[in-house]
């Protein structure tokens, strides 16, 4: 087993690899952490989203599912389980883990989105415009704020880029 001075080393390493869309580099750094401390929800979170991210969605899920088997309070884990629900056409099973999440993290804005998103899909349009709303709010409030002072960025199956997509979204549901 390695140290847990590693570990984190391999998460900083597979955080810069998300970052620059290199999935099977952050892949393998990912595992690397998970082998080094098998507990942390978020290196099994962050193991999924790089495993997502290169459409393998049946093993994303089953690391997403062992995050949140770890430590059922880690809402990242709980909101990108409902990515690939939705993503698999299991639109309920993703509204649960959405809604998880947000009760999780009320302050989570990436899971707000996310919600607004399937609400969307759902035909549920107040619910949408209010969750993108709040996570408009959330998302904006946070980048005043700077990054998180504890556990580093969030980053999701959507990718770095998901802040302008909330913003399109939010803009065409209120138009």
């Amino acid at each position: 087993m390695l140290t847990n001075e590693s570990a984190s080393t391999h998460m900083a390493q597979g955080e810069a690899h998300l970052e620059a869309g290199e999935w099977p580099e952050a892949e393998a750094a990912f595992r690397l952490a998970v082998e080094a401390d098998p507990a942390p929800a978020a290196a099994l979170s962050k193991l999924g989203v790089a495993i997502a991210h290169q459409r393998r969605l049946e093993e994303a899920e089953q690391a997403f599912s062992r995050a949140v088997a770890v430590d059922p309070r880690y809402a990242p884990a709980w909101s990108n389980l409902g990515n690939i629900y939705r993503e698999t056409a299991r639109p309920e099973q993703a509204l649960e883990a959405y809604q998880r999440a947000v009760a999780l993290d009320p302050d989570y804005w990436i899971a707000h989105q996310n919600l607004g998103g399937l609400y969307k899909q759902m035909g549920r349009t107040g619910e949408a415009i209010a969750s993108l709303r709040r996570a408009t709010r959330l998302s904006a409030s946070r980048a005043l704020r700077g990054p998180r002072q504890a556990g580093g960025r969030r980053i999701g199956c959507g990718g770095a880029s998901a802040a302008a997509v909330i913003i399109v979204v939010a803009a065409a549901l209120l138009l």
